[in-house]
């Protein structure tokens, strides 16, 4: 090939000992590879790299002193001159980094002495192209779903493009913690890879949950959205309220409330009570549940029962939950939770914050804040007093009059509060607000301690606009921009406060600023946001208030049109969220669209902005045509912490200015704390799926015999356990030389083993001669050939093995597997086989459902593989290696061991720490920037050592020893990353 040729240049060198006939001087032989240096593909924004090998095919050194390109977007790193001699090579990086789509040429130019300091060109070229995800799905449904359960769904991605592109995905709304897509699956698509991403709902309330799985399509770009939809049933069941709030109830007293369960259904349902499920804080009970006849709750009919609450201190409690114990007939799925909460207190009346700070204000000037009461009650409330005092330094006042205000159940009430610094007198000045509210014969009393501080500042010098004109909006779509005043003076500024004026249209919103100090420089930005509801003229006012003796007062008028028109630019604010200083820009797109019958002509395309944080690129001003758009792209690079905004504003040929907004706040935080308090596994299921092919019996009798090994972890750590056995096998062996026990002939299908009830089937605690159960249980048989095992956990798990006693699939009784899996339960899966995994779907599939299945929680499950190793030299009773289990092991916190371990007791002992031992894993809220940065402390105490990050799993995974005890607080901090 062209780009593997040398490329040889003949130099001549001066001799260096002496003087000799020049056609005796020594020769060098400069020679390049590749001569070429075609990166083809590469995606903009991200560097390619090649590697260029320098190479001396002559007899003389020769010395490269340095390197360029002509190109801006190819680089050679620096690097120190060398010297090649006869017959050396050197290897150079070379990167692209294309900006643009399209292809670029040009050439690279090494220096070397050897032709007197000439430079030696290599021709170089590559193409620029977006990397591109497509999402042809926009919605998925998944129908009714009984709570406890998971059910699947599979959203396809693709990558058109010739490059690869990265897949970031991410479930967001307000049911997102019902929703997991694509657990496992890699970070990016190759080039024209298609993907089907597993996408589970596991409903944890009853009714509708909505999400969207947004998919990121390319960089800059709006992710794509698929809808998510399902409903969380229990059959024909309705139990209200499903979340229980007391508010908050005066230590030492018990407040009572009531849950209603109704059969709406034409079955009658097994009901056997409630009980409380979780009471970290022992303040809640049962009061009441009343038993039914023949502990059934008949169609139509309805059972309330009666819960309560007793606070034994201040504060919120952790949130308790009821179980009602409420089924159908024949299994065990889990019956409807409802939440219980409450605080203890003075009141179920709440009054925050508990202290408010003004901080400086200036002499002469007032600043207002508010103190907001909040009735969590039950019933109306009513404030009937506000006694306000002032301790020290200035005065605090009320801002409206201390009259009677009721408040709705759930409602909250502002009140303003003023300080006013005493003439001339600095220091710290301190006051106290009482407020007296009253529910029926009782009343109780808050307090909110108050300060400030008076302080002298110069002569406010500030700069901010007359006028912000919004221009023509669409009715209905809504525009934010920005008022900033910005503190132009050598001094520090005093704002006590710039928010709307009453009389504003109430199409302008915004949300007051509250006194600040501005140093010089510093700016303070009020988001103004207008949403025309109908055509026309509309008018509002800002004002602000600042130290300045005679211009303290600034206004800025706000004016916008409302229009019906057919020009317009979507979206019509663009919001850039919060943005990290240390982090680069930030790049959206928006679109002027011309939905009109003919051209539009926008004459001006121009950026007003109080700074420089924002930047908007695109081909306008131009001429659209008909039915035509324009894409625009938007920049936002912070400088400074606050709220940032800006107007696009697009003038068309009829003089008509319409407006684009465009926000952001900036963040100076660069680190992260998460914090965990490690917990103690009282209760663990664990499922072994044991290969039953026709090479298994040995490992299946070791396994047997080791059983007292597996349970030493549980034993010492007194553990509530539940441990079931299934097999590779789905189908029955169609016959063959051996035959299998426990009467489904080797086809398990999910089934706990043995399907037949020869022996107990689950395996607890209070078994009798357990070790004899477990080891009649592990011998599958050996009549198999098909080893599905991925598939036969998934089964297992799943409907309707999962919650029914009996499977309605066969003829056999009792053979379902209710009563295994538990909700409050750890869950841990081991899998013994010599071949690898021939189930049907990819690994990411079971390791979202599995996860899902444990409310997406990754220290709640584990997967573990004793199968075939990799190196099979090592192992050569394996027929292949398990590599399938053994990626789903290490993705989900798991234990790999060699089917052909020495000792099983060793590697048994292994799995029970893995199944029952502390949780190892603690996932962090956010991806570090940098891995080698984070620090982990366990009781305050720095743990330099026995743990690791998985940059896979987000996750600090502990040594299989060095897990922290239950009870230990977990401290784990790192520089945070960009977006």
């Amino acid at each position: 090939m062209r780009g593997l040729r040398w490329l040889v240049l003949a130099v001549v060198v001066a001799a260096t000992a002496c003087e000799r006939p020049t056609s005796q001087q020594a020769r060098t032989g400069f020679a390049a590879r590749p001569e070429f240096l075609e990166f083809g593909a590469a995606a903009v924004g991200r560097t390619k790299t090649m590697t260029l090998r320098l190479a001396n095919q002559g007899r003389a050194s020769y010395r490269v002193e340095g390197a360029r390109a002509s190109l801006p977007n190819v680089t050679i790193p620096a690097f120190e001159p060398f010297t090649l001699t006869a017959g050396a090579e050197h290897e150079l990086e070379v990167r692209f980094t294309p900006d643009v789509e399209g292809t670029v040429q040009g050439q690279l130019e090494l220096f070397t002495d050897a032709s007197g300091g000439a430079a030696t060109q290599v021709p170089v070229s590559g193409r620029g192209v977006k990397a591109l995800v497509e999402v042809p799905e926009t919605a998925l449904d998944f129908g009714n779903v009984n709570l406890g359960l998971v059910e699947m769904r599979e959203v396809t991605v693709r990558n058109p493009s010739d490059v690869e592109s990265p897949l970031v995905l991410s479930v967001e709304g307000a049911d997102a913690d019902e929703f997991s897509a694509g657990a496992g699956l890699p970070s990016t698509l190759a080039p024209h890879e298609t993907r089907k991403v597993p996408v589970a709902f596991s409903p944890v309330r009853l009714g509708n949950a909505e999400a969207a799985l947004r998919v990121a399509v390319c960089d800059g770009c709006e992710p794509a959205e698929v809808r998510l939809t399902g409903t969380g049933v229990a059959s024909a069941l309705e139990v209200t309220p499903l979340r229980v709030d007391f508010g908050r109830v005066v230590v030492g007293a018990t407040a009572e409330e009531r849950i209603t369960v109704r059969n709406q259904g034409a079955e009658p349902l097994s009901y056997k009570g409630a009980a409380l499920l979780e009471d970290a804080s022992g303040v809640f009970k049962v009061v009441s549940a009343p038993a039914l006849p023949n502990d059934v709750l008949q169609p139509g009919a309805a059972v309330e029962l009666r819960v309560a609450f007793t606070p034994v201190a201040n504060g919120r409690v952790r949130d308790g939950r009821v179980e009602v114990a409420v089924r159908k007939p024949q299994t065990t799925s889990p019956g409807p939770k409802v939440t219980l909460a409450g605080e203890g207190g003075a009141s179920c009346v709440d009054v925050t914050p508990s202290h408010l700070d003004f901080g400086p204000v200036a002499f002469g000037m007032t600043a207002t804040r508010d103190v907001t009461v909040n009735n969590r009650c039950r019933e109306e409330t009513t404030v009937t007093g506000l006694n306000l005092t002032t301790q020290a330094g200035g005065y605090f006042t009320l801002a409206q009059a201390p009259s009677r205000q009721p408040v709705a159940p759930g409602g909250t009430l502002k009140v303003g509060v003023t300080f006013s610094p005493r003439a001339g007198v600095g220091g710290p000045s301190q006051g106290q607000l009482a407020v007296t509210s009253s529910q029926r014969a009782s009343s109780t009393t808050d307090g909110v301690t108050l300060s400030g501080e008076g302080r002298a500042f110069a002569p406010c010098e500030f700069e901010l606009p007359s006028v912000m004109d919004f221009g023509q909006v669409p009715v209905g779509s809504e525009v934010a921009l920005g008022v900033t005043l910005r503190n132009t003076g050598a001094e520090a500024c005093f704002l006590s406060s710039l928010h709307l004026a009453s009389g504003s249209d109430p199409a302008f919103r915004a949300a007051p600023l509250p006194n600040s100090v501005l140093a010089p420089g510093k700016k303070a930005t009020l988001i103004v946001r207008f949403q025309p509801p109908a055509e026309g003229e509309y008018q509002g006012l800002a004002e602000g208030w600042v130290s300045h003796p005679t211009h303290g007062h600034p206004l800025v008028n706000l004016v916008g049109r409302g229009v019906q028109g057919c020009f317009s630019v979507q979206p019509t604010t663009v919001d850039f969220g919060v943005a990290r200083l240390a982090c680069g820009p930030r790049t959206r797109e928006l679109m002027a669209y011309n939905d009109c019958p003919g051209d539009v002509k926008v004459t001006g395309m121009k950026l007003e902005q109080a700074g420089q944080e924002f930047a908007v690129s695109g081909a306008l001003p131009a001429t659209i045509p008909a039915g035509g758009r324009v894409k625009l792209t938007a920049k936002y690079a912070p400088g400074e912490e606050g709220e940032d905004a800006a107007a696009v504003r697009f003038t068309l040929k009829d003089g008509a200015v319409y407006s684009a907004g465009l926000v952001g706040r900036g963040l100076e935080k660069t680190e992260q704390t998460d914090r965990f308090v490690q917990e103690a596994e009282s209760r663990v299921d664990v499922l072994f799926v044991v290969d039953n092919s026709g090479s298994m019996m040995e490992e299946q009798q070791s396994l047997g015999e080791n059983f007292a090994a597996f349970l030493s972890s549980a034993t010492a750590a007194q553990v509530d356990y539940r441990i079931g056995v299934t097999t590779t096998g789905l189908d029955p062996s169609p016959g063959g030389w051996s035959e299998c026990p426990g009467g489904a002939l080797g086809g398990e299908n999910g089934r706990l083993f043995p399907v037949d009830g020869s022996s107990p089937r689950i395996i607890t605690p209070d078994t009798p001669n357990a070790p004899g159960v477990f080891a009649i249980n592990t011998h599958v048989g050996v009549c198999h050939w098909n080893e599905q095992g991925l598939d036969a956990a998934y089964r297992a798990l799943s409907d309707p093995l999962l919650y029914n006693l009996d499977d309605p699939r066969t003829p056999q009784a009792n053979d379902g597997n209710g009563g295994f899996l538990r909700d409050d339960a750890k869950l841990a899966i081991i899998v013994l086989s010599d071949e690898e995994d021939f189930s049907t779907q990819p690994v990411a599939f079971y390791e979202t459902y599995l996860l899902a299945l444990k409310g997406n929680d990754p220290s709640k499950v584990s997967f573990n593989a004793v199968v075939g190793p990799e190196d099979l030299t090592t192992c050569n009773t394996a027929s292949s290696s398990g590599t399938r289990y053994m990626e789903l092991a290490h993705k989900l916190n798991g234990v790999v061991e060699s089917i052909c371990t020495p000792n099983w007791a060793a590697s048994l002992e292994k799995l029970s720490e893995s199944a029952f031992g502390p949780n190892r894993a603690f996932l962090l809220t956010e991806v570090p920037a940098d891995p080698g940065a984070v620090v982990v402390r366990v009781d305050g105490l720095p743990v330099t050592e026995g743990w690791n990050y998985d940059a896979r799993a987000n996750s600090v995974i502990f040594d299989r020893l060095r897990a922290p005890a239950p009870g230990a607080v977990v401290e784990i901090t790192y520089p945070l990353g960009c977006p």
